[in-house]
């Protein structure tokens, strides 16, 4: 956004007193490298010369990644659900200029997105006493809930997570009953872990895994997945690859291969390690990186993944291309718009796939990735590689993981840990709770695999460090400089695409467990990655 002629801000603790001082409503516009309709955004509106002299003239706009941010984004985020009820990316959020949201929706095109900005205008110089109380009024008083003995055990959290689930499950096409599927990674785990799985459950949980490697959430030629679908059918993908996805699913593919005999499984995990490993790792820092892109250099969204049927006649033997002319039914209309041509998304046939495969295969380097590492995300990939030598042993998976657990140890040691790092190594941002938390997990997982001294220091001095950094009166803060007045702590952070941090961290603290114990045992399916927590030994 560098050469964007709006003229954006990143967040800084002087923001709310710029706005102040020039009474100014601030604009924050959050989104992400892989989204597409930031891009989207991107084109129609931030690249306008009007719109952008009528922000530049009225507004004060900052620019935030959610990814290196996500304190402040998941603050924006539930607001625009309880304003608005809906919250996306690009999500923009309008602020009063002493920081209090009232305000908010996701991507607008050019005429809606101008209209919008002079309506707020309006509203602040008719209203601004007015929306000031209300904004104020708005935010929500900190949840404060009374330590009492924890009694949950984990048999009856799994026991209710199920009952809870129940008619949530799409039994005929795996994943939960919803317009798009998302793979629900922290869910699949819980149940993976549960000591008693119903048979309903198990089957479900199965289809799901099924239906997830083998139709169009993965990338059949590339390997890695897709961040969800957007039909229940698991037939169209939206093409972003996040690095959190790929550490996930490939635990849980691991897990689950090993546990139910499953070697295809195991080979879909391996598949997506590979993945991260090809695509994603960056040797010069020895991290991953956080995401590839779901448009192509050209602006096309799944450019890099489909083709079209003179793209496949151009590659493909002529045996080859009347098996996939067969087996994709290229005589019907395509599934997918592709420049002028109609294109599609390869799947497994059943003749000459590893020739297919090899010959569609796109070059890492021609798909546009967000280099930036992300230190939580990278302790996810530990945890993946812990799994892997639980499940598929190999020197390669252990010196990969090694060399990861030694990398995060040496940042995050650091006296002021980023959040990630550049391409080049270059710090950004501020390490939160989130990076603390899956760094720890994935240092406890290695030190299972392969125990050191040293690993178990790390995890010792990291779970103090994240104390002092994260726990107040209030519960735990995403961040230790929270960016605007209404932020206050948590005692509990919700599962959403990754586990919830704080279940890590509350790992064997009945003080804190207790003070959730309700939240835990009334919505379990919220919360699910506490199940883990539950069957930690006691500290105190």
């Amino acid at each position: 956004h560098g050469e964007d002629p709006v003229d954006w801000l990143d967040w800084q603790p002087n923001t709310l007193e710029k706005a102040t001082q020039e009474n100014k409503i601030i604009m924050i516009s959050s989104g992400y490298f892989s989204c597409h309709w930031c891009h989207v955004m991107q084109r129609e509106n931030y690249h306008d010369v009007e719109t952008a002299k009528f922000l530049n003239q009225h507004f004060i706009s900052v620019k935030i990644d959610r990814e290196l941010t996500p304190d402040l984004d998941r603050y924006l985020i539930d607001f625009a659900q309880r304003a608005s009820g809906h919250a996306g990316w690009p999500q923009h959020v309008f602020l009063t200029p002493d920081g209090y949201p009232f305000f908010a929706f996701t991507y607008q095109p050019k005429p809606d997105f101008l209209n919008s900005l002079k309506r707020i205008i309006e509203l602040w110089n008719t209203s601004e006493d007015r929306i000031r109380k209300a904004s104020i009024n708005a935010v929500p008083k900190p949840y404060q809930p009374k330590p009492e003995p924890f009694t949950l055990t984990a048999s009856k959290f799994y026991n209710k997570l199920q009952q809870q689930i129940s008619p949530q499950l799409d039994t005929l096409s795996g994943g939960l009953k919803r317009a798009n599927k998302f793979p629900s990674a922290p869910l699949l785990q819980a149940l993976l872990d549960a000591p008693d799985l119903s048979e309903e459950n198990l089957d479900w949980l199965l289809l799901t895994l099924d239906q997830m490697q083998s139709e169009h959430l993965i990338d059949h030629v590339n390997h890695g997945f897709y961040r969800y679908t957007v039909d229940p059918e698991w037939q169209t993908p939206h093409f972003e690859k996040m690095l959190y996805t790929q550490a996930l699913l490939a635990k849980i593919y691991f897990q689950a291969g090993q546990k139910y005999n499953r070697p295809d499984y195991i080979q879909t995990a391996l598949n997506t390690l590979s993945y991260a490993q090809n695509h994603l790792f960056n040797s010069n820092i020895g991290l991953y990186q956080g995401s590839q892109s779901a448009i192509d250099k050209h602006n096309l969204e799944g450019g890099d993944y489909l083709w079209s049927k003179a793209q496949l006649q151009q590659k493909l033997t002529a045996n080859e291309f009347k098996i996939v002319e067969k087996q994709w039914q290229l005589d019907r209309p395509a599934p997918y718009e592709l420049n002028d041509s109609g294109g599609w998304h390869p799947k497994p046939t059943s003749q000459n796939w590893a020739s297919i495969q090899q010959k569609l295969l796109t070059p890492p380097n021609q798909i546009p990735t967000d280099d930036k590492s992300i230190l939580g995300w990278n302790g996810l990939m530990l945890s993946a590689y812990a799994q892997a030598q639980k499940s598929a042993p190999s020197q390669q998976q252990t010196s990969k993981g090694r060399a990861l657990a030694e990398r995060l140890i040496t940042i995050l040691q650091a006296e002021e840990p980023p959040r990630a790092l550049s391409g080049s190594g270059g710090k950004m941002g501020r390490a939160n709770l989130q990076d603390y938390a899956f760094i720890i997990q994935g240092l406890r997982d290695w030190q299972q695999i392969k125990p050191s001294k040293k690993n178990q220091q790390a995890i010792e001095k990291f779970e103090e460090t994240a104390k002092k950094k994260f726990l107040t009166p209030y519960g735990w803060q995403y961040s230790d400089s929270p960016a605007l007045p209404g932020q206050t702590g948590e005692w509990v952070l919700e599962d959403d695409a990754i586990p919830s941090p704080t279940a890590i961290l509350d790992c064997g603290n009945n003080n804190h467990l207790g003070r959730i114990q309700g939240l835990l045992n009334d919505y379990p399916a919220t919360v699910a990655s506490y199940g883990t927590s539950l069957t930690c030994p006691k500290k105190n």
